[in-house]
C-alpha cells in the first residue's frame, strides 16, 4: 500500500519529529532566556534614567542659589588660604568646627565651614530687630543638630542661610522658606553628620 510507512519509514518519522520538537523547545528557551535579559536591561536603564531624572529634579527644586564648591582643606585657623567664593562661605579650606547650636556672638567663617561640610546649615544675620533675630533662633533650636545660628556684620544682605554649595540671601525673616531650606538641604556635603 502506498499510505502505509514501512517500520523503518515509521520510526524515522517518529525520530524526526521527536528531534525536531526538541529543537524548538531549546530554541523557545533561547529567546525566553534573551527576552528575559532584554527586559533586565530595558528595567535598569529605565530606572538609572529615573533616578538620574529625580536626582536633577531634587537638585533644581532645592531652595537657595546653587554654588561653586571650593574643596574641603583642613587648616589651621589662621592660615592663609584661597578667598571663599561666596559671603557667607559656602565650602573651602576650614578649621576645626563649632557646636551646632545658637550663638550671640559672632564666629569665624573657618570654624562654620567646617560645620557646613558635616551637613549642616548656617544662618547668619545682621541688622535685625530683636524679635526677628528670636524668630531666627527659634529655627535654630527646632533643628539644634543641623544648624548654626549667629550674627555676622560682613554678609551682603540682611539675612544669609548656607549649606555646603549652596546660598540663600534674604532682606527679612521668612521663616517658612528658611525652615524649608534647613530642611532640604542639610546632609547635602560630603560628610553626613549632621542630625
Amino acid at each position: 500500500m502506498e499510505g502505509q510507512l514501512s517500520k523503518k519509514e515509521a520510526i524515522e518519522k517518529k525520530r524526526a519529529a521527536k528531534e525536531h520538537q526538541r529543537v524548538r523547545r531549546i530554541r523557545l528557551k533561547k529567546i525566553k532566556k534573551i527576552t528575559l535579559w532584554l527586559l533586565v536591561v530595558v528595567a535598569i536603564g529605565t530606572l538609572i534614567s529615573w533616578s538620574i531624572s529625580a536626582a536633577k529634579k531634587a537638585e533644581e527644586g532645592r531652595p537657595g542659589e546653587k554654588v561653586a564648591v571650593m574643596g574641603a582643606e583642613h587648616i589651621r585657623i589662621g592660615d592663609a588660604h584661597d578667598p571663599y567664593n561666596t559671603n557667607p562661605p559656602t565650602s573651602g579650606a576650614h578649621g576645626a568646627p563649632v557646636d551646632f547650636g545658637v550663638y550671640q556672638e559672632e564666629l569665624i567663617d573657618e570654624n562654620v565651614v567646617h560645620n557646613l561640610e558635616h551637613g549642616g546649615i548656617w544662618i547668619s544675620y545682621k541688622d535685625l530687630r530683636e524679635e526677628d533675630i528670636q524668630k531666627l533662633e527659634d529655627i535654630g533650636r527646632n533643628y539644634s543638630g543641623r544648624t548654626v545660628v549667629s550674627p555676622r556684620s560682613a554678609n551682603n544682605s540682611n539675612i544669609a542661610v548656607v549649606s555646603w554649595g549652596r546660598l540663600l540671601e534674604l532682606d527679612t525673616v521668612d521663616v517658612e522658606k528658611i525652615t524649608e531650606y534647613v530642611k532640604r538641604n542639610f546632609n547635602r556635603s560630603p560628610e553626613q553628620i549632621a542630625r
